[in-house]
Parts: C-alpha cells; structure tokens; sequence
C-alpha cells in the first residue's frame, strides 16, 4: 500500500509540473541586445563601422595662398585678372588664347585704355581694381601698365618725370595697386613694356621698365622683360620678327610704333603663360583638381 502511495504522488507531481508546462505564462519581454549602430534594427552584434575616408586637406604649398586653392578646390577653375591700359588689353587677348576655358582657365579683362598711375584724377587704378576684385576674385593677376605714365604728372604740384617726387607718388601709388591685386591670394606677374619705334619715348620705356623692376623686386613680384622679345638681333626696334617656329618674319606691331599686333602680344606673353602654367599646376596639386580631361574627338 505504501508503495503504491508514493507511486501516485510521484505520478501527481509529474502531471502538474507536464501540466503547467501549457498554461499561459505572463508576457516577460525577451532579452534586449542592443543593434549597433551600422547596422539599424539588428540583433546581431556586428564590428564597430568604420569610418568613411576624409576628403583630402587642402594644404597650399609655399608661396600658393589658402584661399586660392580653396577656390579652385571648389571651382576647378584657375581665374586669371589682367589689369592695364591698351597694352593690358592687348595681354588679356593673348592670354585668353593661350589659357584655354577647356584648360580649365578663365581669363578676365579689367584693363581699360588711357590709364595710369599718372592720371588717378580721370581713373583710379586702386580704386577700380578693388571694385572688379570684389566682385571676381582671382588667383593671379597680370599687370601691364606704364606706356601712358611717361610724362610728367600733377598731383598738388608739377613732378617732372622721373624726379624725385614723381618716383614717391608714382611709387606709392605702384605699391598699393600690386597689394589690392594680391588681395585675393592672387600671385602677381608684371608685364614690362616692348621697344618703342620713336628714340625719345623708347628712353623713357626703358626708364620705367627699370623703375617698375625694381619695385617688383622689392615686393617680390615677377618682372617679365619683354624689351628683348621685341628687338632685332641687333637690339634694335623691329616691326618684323621672325616665327619663332618657322623662322619667317612676321608683322608684330602697329603702325604707330608703340602698340603690337596679336602674334606680337602673345610673343611677350609666354614667359608669363609658362609661369601662370606652372603656378596652376602647383594649385591645382594642392586643390586635388587636376586640369580637365579634352573632350573626345569631334565632340561639340
């Protein structure tokens, strides 16, 4: 008998503990694992994400300014400003040619004939040049000026050319306008001037060739020489030079003796294109914006 009563109590507890087994057991939400956070809504555990590389610094070599290769980081595009009078003008063509929209260049013209540092009362040069530079910023800037500065100037009083005073007017006057042309971290190229066919007003170009080299020297900018682009072998003013491909002589310059045709501006201009070309590059390095690829063949 006793054997028997214990063989039903065993028999009791396993049907209650089988039986509970399919009674409803209170909601208890399972075990929260924490989805991380590359992979949204997960419940697996995943290695941390890794983050995705950073966009190349922008890091201007010595003597490139930061806001230039910012610019062209941004844009692709090295501006190029050319201030002058009619030789400036005659310099932003050929430059315009030579630094090609599909090279990634844009050449902008802010020269305007009958100017110069001696005629501020009609036009000042300062002015004006802040006035375009605030609206088009570049990343070099050209100058060509002085063709029309060989005479003498008022400014309060009559300065002789070439006195003392007219060199501390004009000088000043130089000074500021290259610094408002590096306002935009532009690097800055001076053009000299070409021989004139008239003796008296080539001394006076020469004059101010050598004044405006040595101010450029001060300020450490680049002075191109253009005086022996434009001479014969002899050193002589010539109107025909010969091509400096094929040998032939050409006409390069106008009739007046002082100004120069296309071909001859863009023969003065190529020392300043190969140095605009090798500071681009070294921009364009900087910015991570290599110059465009060319267009297919054909393409429009």
């Amino acid at each position: 008998m006793a054997d028997r009563t214990a063989v039903l109590v065993v028999g009791l507890v396993a049907g209650f503990a089988v039986g509970r087994s399919f009674v409803p057991q209170p909601d208890v939400p399972p075990p929260i694992i924490a989805a991380p956070a590359d992979v949204p809504g997960s419940g697996v555990a995943t290695p941390a994400a890794v983050a995705a590389p950073a966009a190349p610094a922008v890091s201007p070599p010595a003597g490139v300014e930061r806001a230039v290769v910012e610019r062209v980081a941004r844009t692709g595009v090295v501006r190029v400003g050319v201030f002058g009078d009619s030789f400036g003008v005659g310099v932003w063509d050929a430059l315009y040619r030579l630094l090609p929209e599909s090279e990634g260049y844009e050449v902008l013209r802010f020269s305007r004939e009958a100017t110069g540092f001696t005629r501020y009362r009609v036009d000042d040069l300062e002015k004006r040049a802040r006035e375009q530079l605030a609206a088009n910023p570049v990343d070099a800037a050209v100058i060509s000026l002085g063709v029309n500065d060989a005479q003498d100037m008022w400014d309060g009083k009559l300065y002789p050319f070439m006195s003392d005073g007219w060199k501390q007017v004009v000088g000043d006057r130089v000074d500021r306008f290259v610094a408002v042309a590096r306002s935009t971290g532009a690097r800055v190229y001076w053009v000299g001037l070409p021989a004139m066919r008239d003796p008296a007003l080539d001394a006076k170009v020469q004059a101010l060739n050598g004044f405006f080299a040595a101010h450029m020297a001060r300020l450490g900018v680049t002075f191109i020489d253009t005086r022996r682009l434009s001479v014969d072998p002899q050193g002589r003013y010539a109107s025909h030079l010969p091509d400096p491909r094929s040998g032939t002589p050409r006409l390069v310059r106008t009739g007046d003796g002082i100004h120069m045709i296309g071909i001859g501006y863009q023969r003065i201009v190529a020392e300043a294109v190969a140095a605009i070309r090798r500071y681009a590059a070294q921009v364009r390095e900087a910015a991570h914006r290599p110059v465009p690829a060319a267009p297919p063949e054909g393409a429009r």
